[in-house]
């Protein structure tokens, strides 16, 4: 090859590979398992962030806010369709020229498709966990907000292993499901828990109930259970539901031990606690609405 051929070679981005993707994992989970050491698996999960608008807690559900990737930031529904409504009603009484879509935060225009992948794009080079496990999740389903994406599942589990670095808990469910499936890896139970916890420890609500629904399928049942009452405290329904199942059962079905009326009570009390403190007034208005965080 000569050296123009040499040149043009270096300037390409070099092709993702299987084996790269492989390593990259066989160090990750290797570093997990150390952060994984002497961790209270019981702990209880982290707090929220609050919206960068109304700074009421966002919820769990990744489903109910919107990431703007003019700026990086996180806002709730409420506050992302507030904006749109205030704009929109604007534009409705006022002749002439239509004032733009922005966004609710840094004011910046709202991208078209093209440009807000662009944009998510340059997000992934900020240390941002989001965007990565947001382009991870654009590669797996091969489609971004309406634009066309070429599926690539080696794509999608490079960009969560990106996102599970910077402290994504959501991206380690991914990377979970892809060792339950065997999807581009060999299946491995040892894995799929390892990420679940990971994520679990990280304040992932589906991670923790991914967890006690292993915990009991193996019939370790007072262990799932207790992995699902802090999911449910914390205002999962999935794990809220999987607790009324058991202690609802009419005969003595397996686990039901384990709860008492006492318990369910606190339960639902602290269930009931964690889904109003990220409730709102706006927010309860809109929702029905579609997000832009399809982790749920």
């Amino acid at each position: 090859m000569g050296k123009k051929g040499k040149k043009d070679q270096a300037g390409k981005p070099k092709k993702l590979t299987p084996k790269d993707v492989g390593k990259r994992l066989d160090v990750l989970v290797k570093k997990l398992g150390e952060e994984l050491k002497g961790a209270d698996l019981f702990a209880p999960l982290p707090p929220t962030e609050d919206c960068a608008i109304c700074f009421v807690p966002l919820s769990r559900v990744k489903s109910e806010t919107y990431y703007q990737t003019c700026c990086g930031n996180e806002v709730c529904k409420a506050c992302y369709m507030e904006n749109k409504t205030s704009i929109n009603k604007q534009n409705e009484e006022k002749g002439g020229k239509k004032l733009a879509l922005t966004c609710p935060f840094c004011r910046e225009p709202t991208p078209n498709p093209d440009e807000e992948y662009a944009q998510l794009q340059a997000r992934c080079l900020q240390n941002d966990y989001i965007a990565p496990a947001l382009m991870g999740e654009s590669y797996r389903r091969g489609t971004r907000n309406g634009r066309a994406i070429r599926k690539d599942d080696l794509k999608a589990l490079d960009y969560f292993i990106r996102s599970v670095e910077l402290g994504s808990p959501e991206a380690c469910t991914r990377i979970a499901e892809y060792y339950h499936e065997g999807n581009g890896v060999a299946v491995n139970t040892e894995k799929v828990a390892l990420f679940d916890r990971i994520g679990a420890l990280r304040g992932c609500t589906i991670a923790r109930h991914n967890i006690g629904s292993s915990e009991y399928e193996l019939g370790n049942h007072e262990i799932a259970i207790r992995h699902w009452k802090i999911s449910a405290e914390a205002g999962y329904q999935n794990s809220l539901n999987a607790l009324k199942e058991i202690y609802n059962a009419s005969d003595k079905g397996p686990g039901k031990e384990f709860i008492s009326k006492g318990e369910m009570d606190t339960v639902y009390r602290s269930g009931h606690d964690a889904q109003m403190e990220v409730k709102s007034e706006e927010r309860e208005k809109h929702s029905g609405t579609r997000s832009s965080l399809p982790f749920d």
